[in-house]
């Protein structure tokens, strides 16, 4: 038997036949157990289960299996104790079927059974979660005379709330006075983590109350059970009030305490809350742990606290806290979420240096910022190189450098990917698809927008589930492939399809029937939308703006320009823009202008368009003087002017007969451009 190490053991006495014997650690147990079995005349069973309890008290129960089978090779006889030590063993090494085997074997040899032999049974049947089998076992064992201890109802109330059968578990409390005994804080602690996990922590905070006035003090494990449960739903303050009653009661927070704290604070970006928690627990003696790092590295890099993250992996490796996979995993998409695709790359080969496996959200991490940084052969290297890490790339690795091809438009090379994929039998998902359907349709191309139809057609037939972003790409792409009535006709369809249109549907929708002058249609699509309650948005509004500018119908479009704030959406350029080029159409620009200046004031930058569409206001009603005044603002807030500028400056100009301004502005194109393309 090769050299074993008795984990945390630190050495024990023990008294036999042969004397006393000091049992350092496996090896001696071992040696004198082959001592023993070799020695004459032979050991007592009494002996024996001395020598083999030292080696439970390990916790190496599959050495203490292998003892005992040595034993029995040497027909030593067993005693109940022997048998109901084996079972456990049995048990702890999932080994369920040996452990009703020795427990026939028990009843076979006429041995009396005892409550023990039917808890640690009952234990082993609710390792293995045959929960029903063990309730059985315990009726059972009460309708032969036995009287189930402490321990006995423990373990089954245990293996109940485990299966998520509390309201049994709490039960059993009840039966469990009846019988004689008081519940314990393992009684207690057991159901309150069960009720915990079903979410009920009204219940659990109730029967802390109850605890104390048992005199039954509840401990840390309790605490940590509510305090889990209450950080899961999001109750911050409720978990501060139960973590200063803690202290207050003088129970000492330990480092899963702390973890749940600092998780907490993290989510409600208590940034300061959560460091000042981890200076707290080292000052209190408690050792912040590699999970401790975990949960405030991850917060801070999702963050975009990179640099602070930076620190805490610093002060990791100060304390000898060696990072893990996720540790790593968070450090590398923090810095490919803020553009620090270099850092990722270190960070991902510092990881491998240190014997660390990069596992599959490693790597999908690292393609994802090849992705972002349009450095996509680099996520294809990473992607063709997995099997030699011993990965095997996943949907969201194909997915994610298909996204990464479209987005560069390269369509050819997203849809060969997607055919790797199939051919490497990895599924695509709604994603995926979706991901191919929009490149295909923001390509444009007829041939294009057919294939894109062709795969929805294919994917209605599959047993994938269509859900309403995939619809609104489709729907999309139809109006912009001026399938306006397709379209229509697709998202009436989508209650049949079990689909609700959101905002962006209603959105894509109302902005086609804007485009191509079914202003009535559209004006209902808006009103269904406060009907059913949808939520606009900002790009709602920007497209009834468009509408009702193009009708004419300016006052309207005013109100609903005004009404946007109090509906919790705030106009953006387009909607300036929008209503500005109305107005300058309409001629009436001196409004345009006041809305133009309103820009200014709300933060907002005005782009060529927004200058263009005032310059040509100006010219339009004659008002060259104020077409200039735009112009030399625009040039001096360092915004480009474009050909449709030039063009309106020049067509005003030359309409006046002001040649000589004409010819200067021309000039100063020239310089401007230093041969450079217009608008560039």
């Amino acid at each position: 038997m090769p050299s074993l190490s008795g984990g945390t053991f630190g050495g024990e006495s023990l008294k036999l036949r042969s004397g006393s014997h000091y049992i350092k650690n496996l090896d001696d147990a071992v040696g004198l157990f082959d001592y023993m079995v070799r020695s004459g005349p032979l050991y007592s069973a009494i002996d024996f289960c001395k020598l083999i309890g030292v080696v439970v008290r390990m916790e190496r129960p599959d050495v203490v299996i292998s003892l005992y089978q040595k034993l029995e090779l040497r027909r030593v006889p067993f005693d109940i104790y022997s048998f109901s030590i084996l079972m456990k063993c049995y048990c702890r090494c999932h080994k369920l079927s040996f452990a009703l085997s020795t427990f026939g074997k028990i009843t076979k040899l006429g041995f009396q059974l005892d409550v023990v032999t039917f808890t640690t049974l009952l234990h082993g049947l609710c390792l293995q979660d045959r929960i029903s089998e063990a309730v059985v076992l315990f009726d059972h064992m009460v309708e032969t005379g036995f009287t189930p201890d402490v321990v006995t109802f423990n373990t089954l109330m245990n293996g109940l709330c485990m299966e998520g059968r509390v309201f049994e578990a709490v039960a059993l409390v009840d039966r469990m006075v009846e019988s004689g005994h008081q519940p314990n804080e393992i009684t207690y602690g057991t159901i309150v983590n069960g009720l915990c996990k079903m979410g009920d922590t009204v219940s659990a905070l109730n029967l802390l109350r109850k605890m104390e006035q048992t005199h039954i003090k509840p401990g840390v494990v309790i605490y940590n059970a509510i305090i889990d449960r209450l950080r899961k739903d999001g109750h911050h303050s409720h978990v501060q009030h139960l973590f200063t009653e803690m202290l207050e009661k003088g129970i000492m927070p330990d480092v899963l305490t702390y973890n749940c704290m600092i998780d907490g604070c993290c989510s409600h970006g208590k940034w300061s809350d959560a460091e000042q928690l981890l200076r707290d627990m080292i000052e209190r003696n408690v050792h912040p742990n590699v999970v401790t790092f975990n949960v405030l590295i991850n917060a801070f890099a999702k963050k975009g606290k990179v640099a602070e993250a930076e620190e805490l992996y610093s002060e990791m490796l100060q304390r000898d806290i060696f990072p893990n996979t996720i540790t790593y995993n968070s450090l590398i998409d923090g810095f490919c979420k803020h553009s620090r695709l270099d850092d990722a790359k270190r960070m991902f080969n510092l990881m491998v240096s240190k014997g660390c496996s990069p596992d599959i959200i490693t790597v999908n991490t690292l393609i994802d910022g090849c992705s972002r940084a349009k450095k996509l052969d680099a996520g294809m290297k990473l992607l063709h190189e997995m099997s030699k890490r011993g990965l095997v790339p996943d949907t969201v690795s194909y997915s994610t450098l298909i996204h990464g091809f479209c987005q560069v438009g390269d369509l050819n090379a997203a849809q060969d990917l997607f055919q790797e994929m199939i051919s490497h039998g990895v599924s695509p998902d709604i994603v995926t698809c979706g991901t191919l359907l929009n490149g295909f349709f923001n390509d444009r191309k007829i041939d294009k927008a057919l294939e894109a139809l062709e795969m929805f057609e294919v994917m209605q037939k599959s047993k994938m589930d269509l859900d309403t972003a995939t619809y609104s790409i489709i729907i999309d792409g139809m109006c912009k492939s001026n399938k306006v009535d397709e379209a229509w006709d697709l998202f009436n369809s989508l209650p049949l399809n079990g689909v609700e249109p959101d905002v962006q549907t209603y959105t894509i929708m109302i902005s086609s029937f804007v485009k191509e002058g079914n202003f009535l249609r559209a004006e209902e699509l808006y009103a269904e939308m406060f009907r059913k309650g949808v939520v606009l948005d900002t790009f709602t509004y920007n497209s009834m703006v468009d509408g009702f500018c193009k009708q004419n119908r300016l006052d309207e479009a005013r109100h609903m320009f005004d009404s946007m704030a109090s509906k919790g959406c705030s106009p953006n350029l387009v909607t300036f823009s929008t209503l500005i080029n109305g107005y300058c159409k309409a001629r009436r620009v001196d409004d345009g202008l006041e809305l133009f200046c309103e820009i200014s004031r709300r933060g907002i930058v005005a782009n060529t368009i927004t200058y263009s569409t005032l310059i040509h206001g100006f010219c339009l009603v004659g008002d060259l003087n104020g077409a200039l005044d735009i112009f030399q603002e625009m040039v001096s807030s360092g915004v480009c002017p474009d050909t449709i500028t030039f063009h309106s400056m020049l067509t005003g100009l030359c309409s006046k007969e002001e040649l000589q301004k004409a010819k200067a502005i021309l000039e100063d194109l020239q310089k401007s451009t230093h041969g450079s393309s217009i608008g560039g």
